[in-house]
């Protein structure tokens, strides 16, 4: 490549250098080139020289050695057989070449026998640090006890406004109310996250002794006496003694609240506080435009994040019109104070609250008073077909993925808060609407009594059963391109009218979506508000079920049921005897999510066969989609030979992430061995056991698994083998089963939850489902089925046991040892 051509390319990572050996001498002679020859160079121009020379001039750069008086053997940059000179140099742009401070070569033959390295002396100005934005947030996690009693009286004090009025009106006056009472109950915070502060252990007993340090410090250097000496370093050493007492007694007390009753709270936040210290982001505060530039300023990186959210989200694909089904008539029956109470039940605490700062704990903390009061409210909003436009409005938080650059927002999973008491109202929806509304029993996402589970042992089940009778097995996963976000709600309006749900209801949801906005929340604020148009809201109550059944209707007329057709909400898994017949149904599903708006993501749509092969599975536009021999399926690793290595693996993987997460307190010598073993046996042991219950396990899976958490627990007791502590110790130690016995429990607490299940469900039929054929020739391969009769024989246990679930449980269950205290 030319200099020309790789300058070209060097000057969108770098703004202000570009060094090269370019092979050319520029020589003493300046005159015409005076901009970008300082007239100070070695030896005569050549022709390489005067490209040189060329490029400075055509893109406003300087060479840099040519501006610094220095002595020959400084300026030489190559020295061979007699001959020397300069052919190595530093080009800056012009504007810069006063952040040159020196230029020179270092003689010697260091690092290479006759090329001199050259460097230079530069000043960079620091980019200015900007004041980060910090809100004011309501301490809403003290509304306990007594604070909240306070709070509940004074908003019965003040008193609620009328909920029957105009809805704006009311809500404000709502809203004003609670805010403030919950200010002068509360309190504020200075906003921005608290973080982790070195001087989380601080008290006023420090903070003189390290005052006394300082003062004796400025006097000594004003003195320069060995009395201020001395007086400096016998202050020095109080302060740090100061400090140390104070570390202890903040530690001390830490741990007897970790060592407490009401320890795992404590010991959850702590973890989660050690673990985001231990981020490699925590904070992106500059980003990069679609160019692939990188933008610093605070006033582009917000317009960067807003411009990419308003084009994600309001971005259609083309469709079909669909035919529009008949409006059914009747009204909605009154929201009722059990339902209200029952919405607000499924709540969770502790979740971010939406742009009006109220959190659901708000309302739970007015008990009565606060349920009666938005049941009329809600029935308002009913009659009246409109909702407060503080609702319509949310603001989106930026998560990264933890993969890819940083820097491309693309990396980044918007989640939107919304104000919580629209997810009350939400939820109100959702669980009539579910009364109303029968999803199909392919779909295993957001339905009662459904789970991922469910969908794996299905999955796995049916490859068990295609391998044992030696037939082909193919299957395809499906993935829809940003589904949430390119729904087109004119297919979810017309989706609920040919459901039969009452157009009073359509247009109830309708007026939630109708004129919503969003505002982005970045490092450096949030962005102006810009409008959302298409798909349904991330973070709602209300949008899983809308989302699920869109899909149930669109797609209706290819649902085969279990076990052919696998869905967990947008995820899709098909299962055929032939890969013609899934290339056939992949295009069916392709044309059928085509005429709704919706679109099949081709680069992460991947194919799996248990014949292996070159043979390729195309869509409908002839695109060849990925073939893999493994596929990471609801969390769980499906081999397209059957086995379940790979999963083992990959959960014996996601346990040791989960260990380093928490080696915050895992590691940390402070912590007793039984707090240990409960965050082992809480965070790290499940992360390593998900999807067990459908693994066919052999004896070296379970080496395997035994192998990686005595590993663990040895480390989080600080001993190794050389220690000469047997397995049994350690487990006494930490209070903690074998994941052996824990494996065989979790089979048979599966087992006995399928066999109590109807005939007609989709995990019972996997189970007994039986494909045409003959077992081959030679040792059949171990089945699920194999284990969980081993497991019962060593139980003695029968399938029969399994009707009686108190029975089941109580004969199957492995207990972890405790200890005298826990059974307090």
């Amino acid at each position: 490549m030319t200099a020309r051509g790789i300058y070209t390319s060097a000057i969108k990572v770098t703004t202000w250098r570009y060094t090269r050996d370019f092979n050319g001498h520029v020589g003493q002679d300046r005159q015409g080139f005076e901009r970008v020859h300082g007239g100070i160079g070695f030896g005569r121009r050549n022709q390489e020289g005067e490209r040189i020379i060329e490029l400075a001039e055509a893109h406003d750069l300087a060479i840099a050695s040519t501006f610094f008086i220095k002595r020959e053997s400084q300026k030489i940059t190559y020295c061979s057989g007699g001959r020397q000179s300069e052919i190595d140099h530093i080009l800056v742009r012009r504007q810069f070449l006063k952040t040159v401070k020196d230029v020179k070569t270092i003689p010697g033959e260091e690092i290479a026998g006759q090329h001199r390295p050259v460097v230079a002396d530069v000043c960079i100005a620091l980019p200015k640090q900007t004041k980060a934005v910090r809100e004011p947030r309501i301490r809403w996690w003290k509304l306990t006890g007594e604070t909240q009693k306070t709070f509940r009286e004074k908003i019965a004090a003040v008193g609620l406004p009328d909920p029957c009025g105009l809805i704006d009106p009311v809500w404000a006056s709502a809203a004003s109310t609670i805010l403030t009472c919950a200010r002068d109950t509360l309190g504020e915070t200075k906003g921005g996250r608290r973080g982790d502060r070195a001087t989380w252990f601080w008290n006023e007993d420090v903070q003189k002794m390290v005052k006394a340090k300082k003062d004796a410090y400025k006097a000594w250097q004003k003195t320069k006496s060995l009395s201020m000496l001395a007086e400096y370093k016998l202050k020095k050493k109080e302060a740090k003694a100061a400090v140390a007492r104070a570390k202890n007694a903040a530690m001390d007390e830490l741990y007897d609240k970790l060592e407490s009753s009401q320890a795992e709270k404590h010991v959850f936040r702590l973890a989660k506080a050690r673990r985001r210290a231990s981020l490699d982001v925590t904070e992106v505060r500059a980003v990069k435009n679609e160019d692939g530039e990188v933008l610093r300023d605070a006033v582009a990186v917000k317009e960067r994040w807003r411009a990419y959210f308003e084009q994600l989200l309001n971005e259609e694909f083309s469709r079909k019109e669909r035919n529009s089904a008949e409006p059914v008539a009747g009204p909605i029956q009154p929201w009722t104070v059990d339902e209200v109470r029952m919405a607000m039940k499924k709540m969770k605490a502790g979740k971010a609250s939406g742009p009006d700062g109220i959190p659901v704990e708000a309302w739970r903390s007015l008990g009565e008073l606060g349920v009666r009061w938005l049941t009329m409210f809600f029935n308002n909003i009913t009659r009246s077909e409109k909702i407060p436009e503080a609702w319509k409005d949310s603001i989106i938080v930026p998560i990264f993925k933890r993969k890819g650059d940083a820097m491309n927002c693309a990396n980044y999973r918007g989640i939107k808060l919304i104000a919580h008491t629209m997810k009350i109202y939400e939820r109100l929806l959702d669980m009539r609407l579910r009364d109303m509304v029968e999803i199909a029993s392919d779909q295993f996402g957001f339905v009662p009594e459904r789970s991922t589970i469910d969908a794996i042992f299905i999955a796995r089940q049916v490859m068990e059963k295609y391998r044992e009778k030696n037939k082909p097995c193919h299957l395809a996963f499906l993935d829809l391109e940003k589904a949430y976000d390119r729904l087109p709600r004119a297919v979810l309006w017309e989706v609920m009218r040919e459901r039969g749900i009452p157009e009073c209801m359509v247009r109830t949801v309708q007026v939630m979506y109708d004129g919503s906005t969003a505002r982005v929340r970045t490092s450096h604020g949030i962005t102006s508000k810009f409008d959302i148009t298409v798909g349904v809201h991330q973070g709602s109550a209300l949008s899983p079920f809308l989302f699920i059944m869109t899909l149930d209707t669109v797609v209706k007329h290819l649902l085969e049921g279990p076990p052919f057709t696998l869905l967990y909400a947008d995820d899709v898994a098909l299962i055929a005897d032939s890969r013609a017949e899934l290339q056939l149904k992949i295009q069916k599903w392709q044309s059928a999510l085509a005429d709704a708006g919706l679109k099949l993501n081709l680069r992460k749509t991947e194919i799996m066969s248990s014949l292996g092969g070159d043979d390729v599975v195309l869509d409908a536009n002839g695109t060849a989609f990925t073939q893999t021999e493994q596929f990471q399926y609801l969390g769980s690793i499906l081999s397209a030979d059957g086995t379940v290595d790979a999963a083992v693996r990959g959960r014996i993987a996601c346990a040791w992430l989960k260990w380093r997460e928490a080696t915050g307190i895992l590691c940390d010598r402070r912590c007793s061995r039984v707090l240990k073993g409960k965050i082992y046996r809480t965070v790290v042991r499940p992360a390593m056991m998900y999807g067990s219950e459908c693994w066919p396990v052999t004896k070296a899976h379970e080496r395997m698994l035994n192998t990686a958490e005595m590993r663990m627990l040895r480390w989080a007791c600080g001993l190794t083998r050389r220690d000469k502590v047997c397995n049994e110790d350690i487990r006494t130690m930490m209070q903690t089963a074998p994941i052996q016995r824990k494996l065989r429990a979790q089979r048979l607490r599966w087992f006995g939850h399928v066999m109590r299940r109807s005939p007609l469900h989709p995990t019972r039929q996997a189970l007994e489902m039986e494909v045409t054929g003959k077992r081959p020739r030679g040792a059949p391969k171990k089945r699920w089925k194999d284990t969980v009769c081993k497991d019962m024989r060593e139980l003695g246990v029968t399938k029969d046991d399994a009707q009686d679930r108190d029975l089941w449980r109580r004969r199957t269950k492995t207990a972890d040892p405790v200890n005298a205290r826990d059974r307090r």
